[in-house]
């Protein structure tokens, strides 16, 4: 395929990323009731109420660093622009993430090139998976940092690994602001940034070590400058150092509290036998999941008391989510066997189901979610060869689902790493497309194969078929 030809396919690949994403923002707009921004909408009006950074957390309002940065600076500014609260504001930023999913595609073309030039079609398929993928176009309709952390991250990993930024300072320079900008997005995902590291070094010949090491610290130190104002207001804020978010310690505690069902959630219907049996031993059963799983309530409000919360209240944000995170710990030491059953639970919600969540209970993102698992798990079998291409995405995807399987997980948190993915779906269906692209009708000249290469018959025999048998006949019979 030709550059001009090749131009033309991403521009209607992406016209049709961004017309599907705009029609599910028309198709779900004003269908959501009830608060749609959560603690990010919550910090945004406290910013632009002069409040500052702000929200009230386990019982105390005051400055915060329970979310990152950029997703409640991003609300204040279409607040700012269309009203707080207001529909317009919540299309305005609908409508760029449809843009920024629409940029997800393409970037996850650009991955599966870089990775494996030599297989186009591979890309081609993993960014029309992207396109018209139902999580994926669902994602960009709800004001979370989802599609923004997926994007980011599938840029970091495209231009550590890309033949024309690898191993050059351009490179070292676009990897460490995409690095630092996604842990303002997203801090979890700085399990990925050692791996992309890893593979920017790796891409440097070895008898230029010294250099690719500078440019490895080049691209650490321009993802700290762009994480260091945050850092030093949290450390202003809060008295002692705060990564990003201070909250990690709470996040744990939610998901391994002795009520908890492996997330931040648990069905109502259960909320009764906790509350009579509130040391851990509450049996579960899919039956009665299944039943509730419209009927759902935060963690808190069933397993923290009004005590609790008062005796949190007293504490700094930081040392707060200490205290939940030690309480978390306890709970583990003294029933390991449940703690094991619950990071078995949040595996098969990270790769299936998050049963908690009453969204992921719909027929089409199960129907999806098989259908992605079952065609990620062939393609990684069928290019086990090629395992040297792909490792990076399968280190990303591995330390990203074993951290979310010992702390907490929710259906959200799979999608990040979900592009990378794609490329292992498309190496299942791969070779199939390129043994239907390869099957034409032929002309068969002198001295080609009189052989159709994918059956005993000939495509069509031309009038020169078989020429070297009867040249060879004529021969012996002239000697």
């Amino acid at each position: 395929m030709n550059s001009r030809r090749r131009i033309i396919c991403l521009i209607l690949l992406a016209g049709l990323a961004l017309g599907l994403r705009v029609w599910v923002v028309a198709a779900f707009s004003g269908t959501e009731s009830g608060p749609i921004a959560y603690e990010h909408g919550r910090i945004a009006e406290n910013l632009l109420a002069g409040r500052g950074f702000s929200i009230e957390l386990l019982g105390r309002e005051g400055p915060t660093s329970q979310q990152a940065p950029f997703y409640p600076v991003l609300l204040a500014a279409a607040y700012a622009c269309f009203g707080v609260g207001s529909s317009s504001a919540v299309l305005a930023v609908q409508l760029l993430q449809c843009v920024a999913g629409t940029a997800l595609v393409l970037a996850v073309i650009w991955l599966a090139w870089s990775l494996v030039p030599t297989r186009p079609a591979l890309g081609w398929i993993a960014g029309l998976g992207a396109a018209v993928y139902p999580t994926h176009l669902y994602m960009v309709t709800h004001l979370q940092v989802a599609v923004w952390a997926a994007l980011l991250l599938t840029l970091t990993l495209a231009v550590v690994v890309s033949p024309r930024f690898r191993a050059t300072r351009r490179g070292a320079v676009a990897a460490g602001l995409l690095s630092g900008t996604l842990l303002l997005v997203e801090p979890i995902l700085a399990l990925a940034l050692p791996i992309a590291a890893l593979v920017f070094w790796l891409g440097e010949p070895r008898r230029r070590a010294a250099g690719a090491l500078g440019r490895v610290g080049l691209m650490a130190a321009l993802a700290a400058v762009v994480i260091a104002p945050w850092l030093v207001r949290g450390w202003i804020v809060h008295g002692e150092p705060v990564f990003i978010k201070s909250t990690f310690g709470y996040a744990f505690w939610q998901g391994n509290n002795p009520a908890s069902w492996g997330t931040d959630k648990v069905p109502k219907a259960t909320v009764p036998a906790m509350l009579a049996d509130h040391d851990g031993t509450l049996a579960s059963t899919n039956t009665a999941l299944w039943e509730a799983r419209h009927e759902t309530l935060y963690v808190d409000s069933v397993a923290l008391t009004a005590e609790d919360y008062r005796q949190l209240a007293r504490l700094s944000e930081p040392e707060r989510s200490r205290e939940l995170g030690r309480r978390a710990g306890q709970s583990i030491r003294e029933n390991p066997g449940r703690y094991a059953g619950l990071c078995l639970r949040r595996l098969r919600y990270f790769l299936l189901f998050d049963e908690t969540n009453p969204k992921a209970s719909h027929r089409v993102y199960r129907a999806a979610t098989v259908g992605w698992l079952v065609l990620a798990v062939i393609g990684i079998l069928v290019s086990r060869g090629g395992w040297r291409a792909f490792w990076p995405t399968y280190a990303i995807f591995g330390v990203v689902l074993l951290f979310h399987t010992l702390t907490i997980t929710s259906a959200r948190f799979r999608i990040p790493v979900e592009p990378m993915s794609f490329l292992w779906a498309a190496a299942a269906v791969c070779p199939l497309v390129e043994r239907m692209a390869q099957r034409r009708l032929k002309i068969l000249r002198p001295a080609e194969c009189p052989r159709d290469p994918f059956g005993e018959t000939h495509a069509l025999r031309g009038p020169h078929f078989n020429v070297s048998k009867r040249e060879s006949r004529s021969r012996r019979r002239a000697g």
